[in-house]
């Protein structure tokens, strides 16, 4: 990040992440056993907060902060800029 934060002046969630728009499109290979110990956390994808959270009770919302982070906005390191989601991360598919 060089340094700096790149979203100065924007809002978002204290447990918001992001997602990188260039592995999003390229998917990086990382071999399975370098993660498998790691500590799991869920991170719910979607295009704003009321589409991920629809017809959950307040407290329902309330664990899902709890316990995960949500992923609403795309960051493009090479513009150091946020951006959309691609639809692949939010999209559900039969």
């Amino acid at each position: 990040m060089r340094g700096s934060f790149p979203l100065n002046g924007t809002y978002f969630q204290v447990n918001e992440v992001f997602s990188d728009h260039e592995s999003s499109l390229h998917p990086m290979d990382i071999p399975r056993e370098l993660l498998w110990n790691m500590p799991r956390r869920t991170v719910y994808f979607g295009t704003s907060i009321p589409t991920i959270f629809k017809g959950l009770s307040t407290e329902g919302i309330q664990y899902c902060f709890w316990i995960g982070f949500v992923c609403i906005r795309g960051f493009d390191r090479k513009t150091r800029a946020p951006g959309l989601l691609i639809a692949r991360l939010h999209l559900f598919q039969l």
